[in-house]
């Protein structure tokens, strides 16, 4: 007989095999004899092999993942069973602690040899090499200073400054809490703050200026309400900083301390500029952050409606002169802020030729404010910006016109869409900045909202040299003879091969993919255009047909569609013929016509204006399982009837979060097999406890609409097998409908929402549920 061969174990871990649960537990006695049975190759009931051989003690990684699966799968056992292991799953986790703790115990060592009790290196059985003679702890306060310098994310410095007493008196009082600093440009204590302390200012990697109109407390670092980061204690102090000053000399102090502050945060890896609403302009705030941080500077995102401004031009006499802003009560300071920022502009034109090769990402935004915004908006002052980012990969400028903007003589027409009191003459003009700038080899996601064009020829070659753009969202009025007249860029065969994503109106869409490609280009998602009514236009209904030609020969690779706009269901009909394999459609808001859901009356969603059910959901449900059998989720047409948790009828749906559960009665099970239409079974379960199925103050209103949304919830699962997810009844409320189908034993779909696996699916239940979106 060979000899007893057992797996060697720590002796740390020797008093859990005398328990009775070891690695050689697999011998048994047959007919008096020791027999070695084959190594268990089934999986336990968490879905682990326990296969000792399996896990070798070369993969510490895949031994703690297998255990922290082993040890999470204990609580949701059945009856008896839970928080208890099986003879081979003690012997397994044996096997795997045995495989951890030397790497546990060497990462103690690597720390410091005090916290391994002072052991020696052959207590635990294992010949590990002797402790250096200095650790990581033990260095001095400077040395850990300058070795968590180099750590960026917070995530990390926290579970640095768990690990033991001595890094986290480094780590949270001078690294974690200035990583990201967010607060308003008027809180002068943290820059006073900064200024003084120039070590700690150098560990700022994130800084956002907020609007001064941001509500919330200054008193404390974290305020109920506001979004403040802000070191502890800083604001605590008493500082006469903020005393009584004029309003021209509190803004003057306000940019002073704030531009020495930056000089300080040498190490600045993202800015945000929000403050919008005062006279202080990032445009004076630019040439100080690319001088100091713009080594290391990666991204930039600045909403301010000054950065629209043009450039003044300066007169025979020397004087500055400059268009007259929207806000007349503002004017003057307005306009002495622009001639400050302008003459600082010049004075520092040197310093601002500094390039920042590490910079990734700008956006660049305006508000709807009337604050500071011009009538006339350039992009000169942002070309000179970006023409110090020499190796951008993404792109985003988007001009928002201010509210109330109307012409000389009153309030603008509506044109190509525009809201009233909009003119499309009002947006900046783009040609010369699409002319002369260039990322070639880097630029991958590019965005250009509310531009305009003289012509096509700059945004045509703009388009056409930036062959590695993944991501396009273009919204630019190309002008041409006429005063209105419009049209797409005209694109050199080749262009955008590798294009992933698009966002444009119909037109510009329909330009891209009539352009000839060597290759395919791997198009995904098309989002932002309409399908228009053309009625009795042969020109019109020429061009649609043409559109979902070309839209139909790239469909091999389409699987996201988004629209801003429909009429009828016919042309949703004509769009799902040549898009066969989407798999999320988003057909947006109705604009009139016959068939298909309601036109939704306000933006704002309130109980009275909420926008009615389709009356016609087998027939939605009959095309998009025909046409789309792929179609996973499916938004712009609401099936739900409003349920509410009063029980009342109309009432305002509770704001505590709610869910759907099924019932436990057997006439509201049924299944999505088979042939007839099938019942539906859910029943409403909000979040105060209280079960509507069950819940005797429903009106019969109520009970109704339930089991009008039974009936639409498996009309919809049957007819379309892997529809998930489809419109709230709410609008603006981040919520959705998701319909989950199950099997007999209980498994529910995945994102798919289909079932896999071998067998036939069979008496499957359908039950919805109310979930939130992650944005």
């Amino acid at each position: 007989m060979a000899p007893r061969v057992e797996a060697r174990q720590p002796p740390a871990f020797n008093h859990l095999n005398a328990a009775g649960s070891s690695p050689s537990a697999g011998i048994s006695k047959v007919n008096g004899r020791k027999k070695a049975n084959p190594p268990a190759s089934r999986a336990s009931s968490s879905g682990i092999s326990t296969n000792v051989s399996a896990y070798p003690r070369t993969d510490p990684i895949h031994a703690l993942n297998a255990l922290l699966k082993l040890v999470t799968s204990l609580p949701g056992r059945i009856g008896g069973c839970q928080y208890k292991l099986t003879p081979a799953e003690q012997a397994l986790s044996v096997h795997l602690v045995g495989i951890l703790e030397p790497f546990v115990y060497q990462g103690a060592r690597a720390l410091g040899p005090g916290l391994v009790s002072g052991t020696s290196s052959t207590t635990l059985g294992h010949n590990l090499p002797a402790p250096p003679s200095i650790s990581l702890i033990q260095q001095p306060t400077e040395i850990l200073d300058a070795i968590l310098f180099y750590v960026d994310q917070k995530k990390d410095l926290l579970n640095i400054g768990l690990a033991c007493k001595r890094l986290s008196g480094v780590v949270f009082p001078r690294h974690f809490e200035y990583r990201v600093i967010r607060c308003k440009a008027s809180t002068l204590p943290v820059w006073n703050h900064l200024i003084k302390h120039r070590s700690l200012a150098r560990n700022v990697r994130k800084l956002e200026i907020l609007d001064e109109r941001v509500s919330g407390s200054t008193s404390t670092t974290r305020a109920s309400g506001s979004s403040f980061m802000i070191p502890r204690g800083i604001l605590e102090t008493d500082t006469d900083l903020e005393s009584t000053d004029d309003e021209l000399t509190m803004h003057s102090k306000q940019e002073r301390y704030l531009i020495s502050a930056l000089t300080r945060m040498t190490a600045l890896n993202e800015f945000k500029w929000s403050c919008n609403h005062s006279p202080l302009s990032f445009l004076n705030l630019w040439s100080t952050l690319t001088a100091r941080a713009g080594a290391g500077l990666q991204l930039v995102k600045v909403t301010d409606n000054m950065a629209f401004a043009p450039k003044l031009a300066t007169s025979a006499d020397g004087e500055s002169e400059s268009d007259e802003t929207s806000d007349d009560d503002s004017a003057d300071e307005q306009d002495g802020n622009q001639r400050r920022t302008d003459k600082r502009t010049s004075s520092t034109r040197k310093e601002n030729n500094v390039v920042l090769p590490h910079l990734r990402s700008v956006t660049i935004q305006s508000t709807n404010h009337s604050y500071g915004a011009v009538k006339q908006p350039e992009l000169g002052r942002i070309s000179e910006m970006l023409h110090q980012c020499v190796n951008l990969k993404e792109l985003d400028i988007s001009y928002s016109p201010p509210r109330g903007n109307t012409g000389p003589s009153g309030p603008a027409p509506v044109v190509n869409g525009n809201a009233p009191g909009f003119n499309p003459r009002t947006k900046p003009v783009a040609d010369e900045f699409l002319l002369y700038s260039r990322w070639i080899p880097t630029l991958t996601h590019l965005s250009l909202k509310n531009l305009r064009c003289m012509s096509s020829i700059a945004p045509s070659a703009f388009l056409a040299d930036h062959s590695a753009l993944e991501v396009l969202s273009l919204d630019i009025v190309i002008h041409h003879n006429t005063v209105a007249g419009t049209g797409p860029p005209h694109l050199p065969p080749g262009s955008l091969p590798r294009l992933r994503e698009i966002r444009a109106p119909r037109d510009v869409i329909n330009a891209i993919l009539q352009c000839p490609c060597d290759t395919p280009r791997p198009l995904e998602v098309i989002k932002g255009f309409k399908l228009y009514n053309q009625g009795n236009n042969s020109r019109a209904a020429q061009f649609e047909a043409d559109f979902l030609a070309n839209i139909k020969q790239a469909s091999s690779t389409i699987r996201r569609v988004e629209l801003s706009g429909w009429h009828d269901m016919e042309e949703v009909r004509r769009l799902a013929t040549c898009v066969p394999g989407v798999q999320h459609l988003d057909i947006g808001k109705r604009l009139g016509g016959p068939g298909g859901g309601a036109i939704v009356p306000s933006a704002i969603h309130t109980a009275k204006n909420a926008a009615a059910p389709a009356t016609n959901h087998m027939e939605w449900a009959e095309t998009l399982g025909t046409l789309l059998p792929d179609l996973v989720a499916f938004h712009g047409v609401k099936f739900f009837y409003e349920v509410s948790s009063g029980g009342g009828g109309g009432g305002v749906v509770n704001n505590t979060p709610a869910r759907l559960s099924e019932h436990n009665s057997a006439n509201s099970d049924s299944g999505v097999g088979g042939g007839g239409v099938p019942a539906q079974t859910s029943s409403v379960v909000f979040g105060n406890g209280q079960s509507g199925g069950h819940n005797a103050n429903l009106s019969n209103m109520e009970r109704s609409r339930m089991r009008k949304n039974d009936e639409i919830a498996g009309v919809l699962a049957w007819k379309c097998k892997k529809l998930r997810r489809v419109d709230h009844w709410e609008d603006g409320s981040g919520k959705v409908i998701v319909l989950l189908r199950e099997r007999d034993g209980g498994h529910v779909h995945g994102e798919e929402g289909s079932v896999k696996g071998k067998g036939k699916e069979r008496d499957g239940k359908v039950r919805w549920e109310i979930r939130r979106l992650k944005i």
